[in-house]
């Protein structure tokens, strides 16, 4: 009797494998971090390192490609759009970006992995600009319209104002923490997080950010952001 005959074996174009390298690295660093080995990642995938590295020439160059896939491929352009779409109520634009973020943020491999490329010194300043200049600036100026503030070529944008831009969103990442790295159990649904954070917001500047509109220092646009590293490679 004849053996069965063998499956012939299929071969993968050169993209489509290193994208399979790459969510494999993904993975791989989100659970381990990045004093992981590319040997055991490579063992992981069923290659040689020596194949890895055909696709990503050192450790720091794949560590590079997961940081810029995690953190801008994944950054959404329609973000600023949502948030200035004056067509609808501050509320629902609000609303509808953080539902949005939450969406894109709370994977379990990019919460451990923000955390893993903050701990390592990565330089993160490239999407800190993303988020600072096309969301958190966006929405501390329609904030200031909220509130029946000046324009900002009347008044200039202050930090407090932008720090108040960046309230919910870090609300959403520290519940990215909260259920992928300390695992705990029974958290709230985000949505409804979000929806609550969002009246607050607006109900709360109403009435408290004319108290401290001359509180802190002006925000200069295109400053560098204070959250950048030293290198784009990982502090030993």
């Amino acid at each position: 009797m004849m053996g069965a005959a063998r499956q012939p074996r299929v071969r993968l174009q050169r993209e489509e494998r290193e994208r399979l390298f790459l969510h494999a690295a993904i993975e791989y660093f989100a659970e381990e971090g990045f004093g992981g080995d590319t040997t055991a990642l490579a063992h992981r995938l069923g290659v040689t390192q020596s194949l890895l590295y055909r696709y990503f020439s050192s450790k720091d160059a794949l560590i590079e490609r997961v940081f810029h896939e995690i953190f801008l491929t994944n950054f959404n352009p329609l973000w600023e759009g949502i948030i200035t779409n004056r067509s609808q109520s501050l509320k629902d634009r609000l609303t509808s970006f953080h539902a949005d973020f939450a969406r894109v943020h709370l994977r379990r491999e990019r919460v451990r992995l923000s955390l893993f490329f903050a701990l390592q010194g990565w330089d993160m300043s490239s999407y800190f600009r993303l988020m600072r200049d096309h969301v958190y600036v966006p929405i501390a100026i329609c904030v200031r319209e909220h509130v029946g503030g000046p324009s900002v070529t009347e008044a200039p944008l202050r930090q407090l104002e932008v720090e108040i831009g960046k309230s919910i969103v870090e609300k959403i990442q520290y519940y990215g923490i909260r259920k992928w790295v300390y695992n705990l159990p029974d958290l709230p649904p985000i949505e409804s997080l979000i929806d609550i954070s969002v009246r607050g917001l607006l109900d709360g500047v109403r009435q408290a950010l004319p108290e401290f509109k001359d509180v802190g220092g002006l925000y200069h646009y295109g400053e560098r952001s204070p959250f950048s590293f030293v290198g784009k490679r990982p502090v030993a």
